[in-house]
């Protein structure tokens, strides 16, 4: 009988180790603590005015003005709205699903490395109201978050990084730089190569080089004006004696010209810059080359 009870109280030793180790914090924790409908920010998106997003490659601002947002750091400029809403709306649904590990030896694992993280700051009505850290991440629509003072990682649903995190910061601005409706172009100045020739239209709608008409290779050039999108940006500047190697003016009820400088790099590429405009823009070879054309190639065809 004694022999009985001291093996029930060994048996009961065991069991009460074994309920010690698992309910005891011991570091990490894993997936499997649910947090709700938790949110790791809460504001109300159509009250968000400015949203600041820091990663290695620097600090990006957007700020909305009179409803339309603008990028105002690192540069100033326009940005596609949609993608600021897209960002805004991912704040307003993100929900915290598990909380996926409190052990600080982990956190470059789910991407809170100074090279990964993305610090995201959000503003409203001109006041700063939340501010988290954006990892990798986790699934579809969904990423790992953290407050910046805690070590606690989580997964949270309807955020997705790339919403907020672009490969480079330009990729946040609007590429399209030019929307001239074809219709509305009365007449197109060409300088080029040496040789410089207007395209006029006709009461008939024709387009004619002095007395020729033009072709459907001409047609296809006043189609790319409708929008005009940009390959890349240059944060820098030319100076007003910059010997532009080619010129395009267009009149569509306002005069708009376009002065284009080809860089002898490897591919060919241009510079473009637009009187008014302090932003100088990049293209490819291809690209420019369906716009600029000897007289001989709109004729005709």
């Amino acid at each position: 009988m004694k022999s009985k009870t001291i093996l029930y109280l060994v048996i009961l030793v065991a069991l009460g180790l074994i309920a010690y180790f698992v309910t005891t914090d011991r570091g990490e924790k894993t997936a499997s603590y649910k947090v709700g409908d938790a949110k790791m920010i809460d504001v109300d998106s159509a009250k968000v005015d400015r949203l600041e997003i820091k990663t290695k490659d620097g600090n990006l601002v957007l700020v909305k003005t009179n409803n339309m947002w603008t990028i105002t750091e690192p540069f100033k400029y326009k940005t596609v709205s949609t993608l600021v809403e897209n960002a805004v709306s991912n704040l307003k649904n993100m929900k915290i699903e598990s909380l996926v590990s409190s052990n600080p030896e982990k956190q470059e694992s789910f991407g809170f490395s100074s090279a990964d993280k993305a610090e995201i700051t959000v503003f409203v009505e001109g006041k700063e109201a939340g501010k988290f850290l954006l990892g990798n991440p986790a699934a579809t629509n969904s990423s790992y978050v953290k407050k910046a003072d805690s070590d606690n990682i989580y997964i949270a649903d309807n955020i997705d990084r790339f919403t907020f995190v672009k490969p480079t910061i330009d990729d946040w601005r609007d590429r399209v730089i030019l929307s001239i409706p074809k219709e509305s172009i009365k007449s197109v100045e060409i300088k080029t190569g040496g040789e410089s020739y207007t395209a006029v239209k006709d009461e008939a709608g024709t387009f004619r080089i002095g007395a020729d008409s033009t072709g459907k290779t001409f047609g296809d050039m006043l189609s790319i004006f409708n929008k005009v999108e940009a390959m890349g940006f240059k944060d820098t500047t030319l100076s007003e004696n910059t010997a532009f190697t080619d010129v395009v003016k267009i009149d569509w009820g306002n005069v708009t010209e376009m002065r284009f400088l080809k860089l002898e790099t490897t591919p060919v590429k241009y510079l473009m810059q637009i009187p008014g405009d302090n932003q100088i823009y990049e293209f490819e070879d291809g690209y420019v080359n369906n716009i600029i054309k000897k007289r001989s190639e709109f004729i005709g065809g």
